[in-house]
């Protein structure tokens, strides 16, 4: 049986995949990166991680398995625990084991095992065709260099031929000499001008005064500005927004509702915010003992709640 194909397939739909016996397999989000040194663009992944106390069965690998070779769960079971117990030999023998398109576990003197994931593999869907590029960055200085060269070398335009001075005052006092030559000539003409603009504007006459009847006597107060004090102007306070939760502590997965429901009503009785985040590709009900929008207190918790009553309690991620 290829484990390392149900593995894999598995990894691109669910954030952990436990293999009863060896450990469980979990895929955290990274967004794109820049390296500040190399200029190389990362693409946004899901990195592997390997945890060694999650080895009890949730179900998930032997529903893939019995599903897809068309066999019992029970016989998918047993496939594998006789594929766990060969790279447990393995891996004692030769202190690794290699897993294709998984990455590879060590194991030191004290049976603690390391997890090395594979390189260029990335379980995020969402990134499908991107790939890691370099890109030059642009030299700023050589770029205004350049400009300031083009700038410097480009002719200037050419200026208008100056007139000599003579002409200058030639064109200023012949048109003042041919207006007092013309005024000279039609002092007739200037009167009846006037005489004709006069006749168009409207006589002024005197009109009389109006008639004030006698008002009552207003009295005024001065007031300081010191004294009027304005009247202050309530702010609104922004509206909070609540984030939903994105971040559930799986605490079980039950393929019958009821047995979901039934977690869920004793989680609840213990103090816990307990519910059902839905149905996962397989069918199976995912239990959530608590649900968070910060993924750093979501692992906090998760952390608190595996050296409690849930060892097994895995991350998953919805958005």
């Amino acid at each position: 049986m290829n484990l390392e194909k149900y593995i894999c397939n598995l990894l691109f739909e669910h954030d952990c995949v436990i293999i009863p016996g060896l450990g469980g397999f979990i895929a955290n989000y990274t967004p794109a990166t820049i390296h500040p040194v190399t200029h190389t663009f990362m693409p946004p992944s899901r990195q592997l991680a390997f945890n060694a106390r999650l080895c009890n069965n949730d179900g998930i690998l032997a529903n893939a398995i019995a599903s897809t070779d068309k066999i019992t769960f029970a016989e998918a079971n047993r496939l594998i625990e006789t594929e766990v117990n060969g790279l447990l030999n393995l891996l004692s023998k030769k202190g690794e084991i290699r897993l294709t398109g998984v990455g590879q576990l060590i194991a030191d003197r004290e049976n603690n095992l390391s997890f090395i994931p594979e390189k260029g593999v990335n379980f995020l869907d969402d990134a499908f065709g991107l790939v890691p590029f370099t890109s030059e960055p642009v030299n700023q200085e050589g770029f205004q260099e350049k400009i300031s060269r083009s700038l410097t070398g480009s002719r200037a335009v050419p200026s208008m031929r100056k007139l000599p001075s003579t002409l200058r005052w030639a064109a200023i006092l012949l048109p003042l000499a041919a207006i007092s030559l013309w005024s000279a000539l039609n002092t007739g003409g200037l009167t009846r001008l006037k005489n004709n603009y006069a006749s168009l504007l409207p006589a002024r006459t005197e009109s009389p005064a109006p008639v004030i009847a006698d008002t009552p006597e207003v009295k005024t107060y001065a007031v300081s500005p010191a004294e009027i004090t304005p009247e202050p102007v309530a702010t609104p306070e922004p509206a909070e927004t609540v984030k939903p939760d994105i971040y559930f502590i799986i605490a079980g997965a039950f393929s019958i509702q009821e047995n979901a429901e039934k977690l869920v009503s004793e989680l609840r009785a213990a103090g816990y915010d307990a519910r059902i985040t839905g149905q996962n590709s397989r069918g199976l009900y995912h239990v959530s003992a608590a649900g968070f929008n910060n993924k750093d207190l979501a692992i906090s918790k998760m952390n608190e709640l595996r050296h409690g009553k849930f060892p097994d309690a895995w991350l998953l991620t919805r958005r």
